[in-house]
């Protein structure tokens, strides 16, 4: 079974930030421990620390603060009481869909799994000890020098009350955590296995007689007695208390926990299901189906006006979007090739939040746009699924969104729209914006996407305006610099400047947002030719790559995850291939400190996924660079019509491996990429490796800010062929 190779505790520790506890593929439901005050990571959780309790609903892989960590739940043993002691956590242990530990103080064993909307608990207690459950409406995650109730969570209401000595119910509402502090309200109810001998609720002012307690930090004890066992399921709901109760009857309801774990483990089987590699040792195994895992923890898939309470519209929507910022750099092309259906969906649910609240998002958190960290990267994405030739988007509505952000002033860019004065009137974002450079770099692709999306449209005044817009990229080049640099509003030069520094934490430099100069200066997805021709040529850029290489300045973070596959550019795939295989062996470990940076929504994932399969998406292209994978076969799945992309590399699992050949679909292929349509309907790859480097697949990629004008350079059948294609 292939989820005998997932590993939760694979980077749950910082700064990988990853969740240890079971959820299923999307869900709401995210059900994990919560580590004693002061954590780093919006997660909750840090392997070195004493466990609060499990809480319910959790982000997975980000940075920043405290998100979630809501309805929590702790056994105790002895007299009932409202406040605990953190427990110690011994023979920790998780599995796709489970996670069980033993509080070491009090001997008790803790085994959760969940459902999609419910979470599964399990206590067993010491023989003949009073057994107790607090259930906690008012937790939330707490962060190291970050405000409650502004950059962290915090309670500031919520109730609970008994129905009955079987049934809890409650509210909590919260506010705070990256992104924004905007509120938010997490119902539940929770149902026992057994009646509760004593029931008892309190506040932040402490117990309360009856059976229920409102306000900040309501808090319930159910007393069992000497009950050796205790079962409770959690439904939980963003919307209302009987959608919550609704969810755990349906899900959960009259099932034991050992039947809701093994459908837990079936779900994740046939999600993992998708993406098929055989071979490789099982370290490669064991991370490649982790981070599959990992790739599909987040959004949380809310239904077609279900758990989605802003407004109903017949439009599947999602949450915890968290953020395309991230996502966008690999995760949702990998997700558009082996489930186009869920790619199309999220992105019409981004369009019709966007229809409904005026701005489409690039993080949609609880109900709210959040953070913008760079342009709208949902320009990207569309652009991208309209080259590939996603089906059931409204195009033209897409792109009058994605104009807007061009060309209406934002009244709050923070979380919407762009910083749009200088970028407009000067021709580039002058030192009167934060991250100005970064954010250029980012508004000049988008304009590049706009205008790609107009051409396929017909619209060729409107592509040619954004595709000459697209250019304004060099207005920040500076050649002494080689180097994309900052500029005052008057057009001068910061002085000084090195581009190889970024002030230090990196998202408080003035310039570039988590990132030096250097770093963000192979940011020029639209005009990775012009990039070669400013660095010297094919034989410059390569020796520039080796020279940013050589001197460290390479990290496993979102913005630099391509660069290693750049070489190709230059006619030199076999580099990248040794450029790929160093950082994939560098960056990722199968162990609590696996990952070397936040996982980030997916891209991480993707980036040992895509690296693995050989198979490397250009963000808002319909094109993919190839190298040699670390599996000697594997199969993608291309959505739910039965097609599969078959890859044949004999001997990938042997160290040091080129590309020395490539056939598509049996016919010789002398590229190192290919189109999204040569493979969407279903392909096979064969591809012979040897030791040494090849001539083959000198070829550069297409860059399409030099294609004809008018031409959206993502046409198969005019830059398939007759550039270097299938023969």
């Amino acid at each position: 079974m292939l989820t005998e190779h997932v590993n939760p505790l694979i980077g749950v520790n910082r700064p990988a930030n990853c969740l240890p506890g079971p959820c299923l593929p999307l869900g709401l439901v995210r059900l994990s421990p919560d580590t004693l005050d002061i954590q780093w990571g919006t997660h909750g959780y840090r392997s070195d620390r004493p466990i609060r309790h499990f809480s319910h609903t959790h982000v997975s892989g980000t940075g920043g603060g405290g998100r979630y960590g809501n309805i929590g739940v702790m056994p105790f043993i002895g007299l009932p009481r409202f406040e605990l002691d953190a427990a110690t956590p011994r023979d920790e242990t998780a599995a796709a869909g489970y996670y069980a530990v033993t509080l070491a103080e009090s001997g008790i064993r803790v085994e959760l799994t969940a459902t999609p909307r419910t979470g599964i608990h399990r206590y067993r207690f010491p023989a003949g000890a009073e057994a107790n459950l607090l259930i906690d409406a008012g937790c939330a995650i707490q962060i190291e020098n970050h405000t409650p109730g502004e950059s962290t969570g915090a309670s500031i209401g919520g109730f609970v009350e008994w129905v009955g000595d079987r049934e809890l119910v409650g509210r909590g509402d919260y506010r705070g955590g990256w992104g924004h502090d905007f509120p938010y309200s997490v119902f539940f109810c929770a149902r026992f296995d057994r009646p509760a001998a004593r029931r008892l609720v309190a506040d932040a002012a402490g117990p309360r007689t009856g059976t229920c307690a409102c306000g900040v930090r309501s808090r319930a004890v159910a007393g069992f007695g000497a009950a050796g066992e205790v079962n409770v399921q959690v439904g939980i709901s963003f919307v209302s208390l009987a959608k919550a109760r609704a969810s755990l009857d349906r899900e959960a309801a009259g099932r034991g926990f050992e039947p809701l774990r093994h459908a837990a483990e079936a779900v994740w089987e046939r999600a993992l299901s998708r993406l098929a590699v055989e071979g490789g040792n099982g370290t490669q195994r064991t991370l490649f189906y982790t981070l599959l895992a990992r790739l599909l923890t987040m959004p949380t898939d809310l239904g077609v006006d279900d758990e989605f309470g802003l407004w109903h519209s017949g439009v599947r929507h999602f949450t915890d979007v968290y953020c395309l910022w991230d996502s966008v750099r690999n995760a949702n092309s990998l997700i558009g090739l082996f489930d186009p259906e869920l790619e199309v969906a999220l992105l019409n649910g981004l369009l019709d939040v966007a229809d409904h609240v005026g701005w489409i998002p690039d993080a949609w958190i609880a109900g709210h746009s959040a953070m913008i960290q760079g342009g709208s990267s949902a320009d990207i994405l569309l652009c991208e699924a309209a080259a590939k030739g996603f089906r059931g988007i409204n195009y033209e509505r897409a792109l009058r969104q994605m104009r807007k952000n061009n060309e209406v002033e934002s009244p709050d860019p923070r979380l919407y729209g762009r910083y749009l004065a200088d970028y407009r009137d000067l021709g580039y974002l002058s030192t009167r914006v934060r991250g100005c450079v970064s954010r250029h770099l980012e508004y000049a692709y988008q304009d590049w996407c706009i205008g790609s999306l107009a051409a396929r449209l017909g619209e060729t005044e409107v592509a040619a305006r954004y595709r000459e817009g697209s250019r304004k990229v060099w207005n920040l080049w500076r050649p002494d610099k080689q180097a994309f640099c900052p500029r005052h509003p008057d057009g001068q030069w910061v002085e000084p400047f090195d581009p190889a520094l970024c002030a230090s934490p990196s998202w408080t430099d003035p310039y570039f947002y988590e990132g030096s100069s250097r770093q963000w200066s192979w940011n020029v997805q639209h005009d990775f030719a012009g990039l070669v021709e400013r660095l010297g040529g094919p034989e410059g850029f390569a020796g520039r790559l080796d020279a940013f290489f050589e001197a460290g300045q390479y990290h496993s973070k979102e913005t630099m995850l391509h660069v290693p596959w750049l070489y190709h550019y230059a006619g030199r795939p076999e580099r990248s291939a040794e450029r790929v295989r160093w950082a994939l062996e560098r960056f990722f470990k199968a162990d609590r400190d696996g990952l070397s940076d936040n996982e980030d929504m997916g891209c991480q994932s993707a980036f040992y996924l895509c690296g693995s399969l050989g198979l490397y998406p250009i963000m808002g292209q319909d094109l993919y660079l190839l190298g040699p994978p670390a599996f000697p076969r594997a199969t993608v799945a291309l959505g739910t019509g039965g097609a599969a992309l078959e890859i044949s590399a004999p001997g990938a699992d042997k160290p040091g491996r080129f590309i020395t050949a490539a056939r598509l679909n049996g016919r010789p292929l002398d590229r190192a990429w290919l189109r999204h349509a040569e493979i969407a309907g279903g392909a096979r790859l064969d591809l012979d490796l040897g030791d040494a480097p090849a001539s083959w697949g000198r070829l550069p990629p297409p860059s399409p800010a030099s294609l004809p004008t008018g031409d959206p350079g993502m046409t198969p059948s005019a830059h398939g062929g007759s550039r270097g294609g299938v023969s």
